[in-house]
């Protein structure tokens, strides 16, 4: 029979918006299923001795990829530890690992935390339980394409050593919950105010305009911010912050929930799972506001835990079906695709209500923090953000959860915000050229960019612009314009719905027409190439426009074209942000 450590199994994660983080208490969760004692925790909040001293069955690894194939977050520190020349060679001989990657192989950084990880670990003496998983969201399953077989795979090999000591416990039993939630007394509570995460300053709005036009359907805002202390970052770099709630919202949750009459009984929380800055005594019309993500859509975990709560048949079969793999065509039908909310998936299913208090930490995940390029370059913290909202097959329309709660607020409004490293960064020859595309939004980072180099007198800067029209959605006009007058800038602007024509001019359209002045700055004057925006279709058809400019004017083959602009981005002269 195993002893108690060689019964234990710890799962570490590196998680960007969640994604990560799901999965791996997931493997959790099937680990309780195997009687595994399991430690789920991100990388970066564990003793970083733990991995080289566990006596653990095996360590299971499970990051996503941020930026140019950069580590999230909560996995950095951890990841520069392991980076040390100080470690020994073999400080990790005989300990069994698994890493499972979760990416995006559109971007040329797919997975290249999961990859850059597995390969650290085998050279300081780890071994592999099972080859590196890839999940891909391009897979019509998304990351569950890889991550079902890649589990059953690690089951299967944990168990040749680990024999199950009791058969695995069956699904219809509900596992653990995660955190003690109870009530505390019949009290109500209220007045708590917002939440203040460590390491995130305080700020107050100071201007909140809109820079497209009142008859323009998409409203695009210009916020500024003054923070309480003072906060120096480089051109580049995101605020970041997490967004509350708003207040209709919240009342719709907690009635779909079943919590309506218990909204402002205090509570008590406890447990390691629940984030340092939520109180250990608040309500749920708190947790509602500032922590439940409660305008995301569920995901497939959502299911496998809803699912014990169900009190009609025809509801709990339903939920199982979503729950499993072979439904997840269903739930991609039902939820992925109209993006339903957690409150609405609720409404269809309301013998789920009321949801035990236990489990909201299990059913509900947290908000994710949103990061926006800043648009200013000292001083006051500019941001420029879109509203988000569209429709889909559901009767009300899409929310952005952050936009739509920056929009509303006034100044002399107080936020919280972090500052965090951006993908992109300036040239640092300070005579080298910039060409920047920035279509939509993309241009917020290279305001940034451009109020640094003419402080500095720094040219030449070429900016290839795109929106829709000249007159509805121009922004910055005014002071693009100015840097044009002062020679410091020279610009490019497409408007795609401003032709005669049936034929939409793009931003790649731009750099096609300007393909001499731009080979001959990347040739001759080495200029740094920077892209930012809508990671839908524009990376890929700005680069293939950079790969056509160096084939037309460099008289070189495709091939060898396509290999110039990623040599280019291998030395830092071609940097993309992008976004969905």
């Amino acid at each position: 029979m195993d002893s108690p450590s060689e019964r234990k199994l710890v799962v570490l994660y590196g998680s960007q918006t969640g994604y990560a983080e799901d999965a791996a208490r997931r493997i959790g969760r099937e680990a309780w299923r195997r009687h595994y004692a399991v430690q789920v925790a991100a990388m970066d909040h564990v003793e970083r001795s733990l991995v080289f001293e566990t006596e653990a069955a095996a360590i299971v690894f499970v990051c996503s990829t941020t930026g140019q194939g950069d580590p999230p977050d909560n996995m950095r520190r951890f990841w520069r530890f392991l980076l040390r020349k100080t470690i020994p060679h073999d400080a990790l001989r005989g300990k069994r690992v698994a890493v499972f990657g979760l990416g995006d192989s559109s971007y040329s950084g797919f997975n290249f935390a999961a990859k850059r990880l597995f390969r650290r670990l085998v050279q300081l003496g780890a071994v592999p339980l099972v080859p590196r998983g890839d999940g891909d969201d391009q897979h019509y399953l998304g990351v569950d394409g890889a991550l079902d077989p890649w589990l059953q795979d690690l089951w299967t090999e944990l168990e040749r050593s680990h024999p199950l000591p009791r058969p695995i416990v069956p699904e219809s039993v509900v596992p653990p919950p995660s955190a003690d939630v109870a009530l505390d007394g019949d009290a109500e509570m209220h007045g708590l105010g917002a939440p203040e995460p460590p390491l995130m300053v305080a700020a107050t709005l100071t201007e909140n305009e809109r820079i497209t036009a009142q008859d323009h359907f998409q409203d695009v805002r210009r916020l500024r911010f003054e923070t309480d202390e003072a906060v120096e970052w480089i051109p580049g770099d995101c605020a970041v912050l997490r967004p509350r709630n708003q207040a209709r919202d919240v009342d719709a949750f907690l009635a779909a929930a079943g919590w309506t009459a218990l909204a402002d009984r205090r509570l008590r929380i406890s447990g390691e799972t629940v984030a340092v800055w939520v109180p250990r005594t608040a309500t749920l019309r708190w947790l509602g506001t500032y922590y439940f993500d409660i305008g995301g859509v569920p995901r497939r975990s959502f299911f496998e835990m809803l699912r014990h709560f169900a009190r009609t048949e025809a509801e709990r079969e339903r939920l199982c079906e979503f729950a499993s793999t072979a439904g997840q065509d269903d739930l991609l039908a039902y939820c992925m695709r109209p993006r339903r909310t957690f409150t609405e998936t609720l409404r269809d299913f309301p013998h789920t209500a009321p949801l035990p208090l236990e489990y909201a930490f299990d059913l509900v995940p947290p908000i994710a923090e949103r990061s926006f390029s800043i648009s200013s370059a000292r001083g006051a913290v500019d941001l420029t953000v879109a509203v988000v909202t569209y429709k889909t097959v559901m009767r009300d329309a899409r929310r952005g959860v952050c936009s739509t709660w920056l929009a509303q607020l006034a100044p002399g409004e107080r936020v919280r915000m972090r500052f965090a490293r951006g993908t992109m960064r300036p040239p640092p020859d300070p005579l080298a050229p910039a060409i920047m595309v920035g279509p939509g939004t993309g241009i917020a980072a290279f305001m940034a960019f451009m109020h640094q180099r003419c402080a500095l007198a720094q040219s030449p800067n070429y900016l290839f612009f795109g929106c829709r029209s000249e007159h509805k959605d121009f922004y910055y006009r005014k002071t693009l314009e100015r840097w044009c007058a002062a020679g410091r800038l020279r610009l490019f602007c497409a408007f795609s719905r401003d032709n005669d024509t049936e034929k939409k001019v793009y931003v790649q359209h731009r750099i096609r027409e300007q393909g001499a002045l731009v080979w001959s700055l990347l040739d001759e004057r080495r200029a740094c190439v920077y892209v930012s925006g809508n990671a839908n279709r524009m990376p890929q058809d700005v680069r293939a426009a950079f790969v056509d400019v160096v084939a037309a004017h460099g008289a070189r083959s495709a091939e060898d074209a396509a290999e110039y602009v990623r040599a280019m981005e291998r030395d830092g002269r071609y940097q993309e942000e992008c976004w969905y």
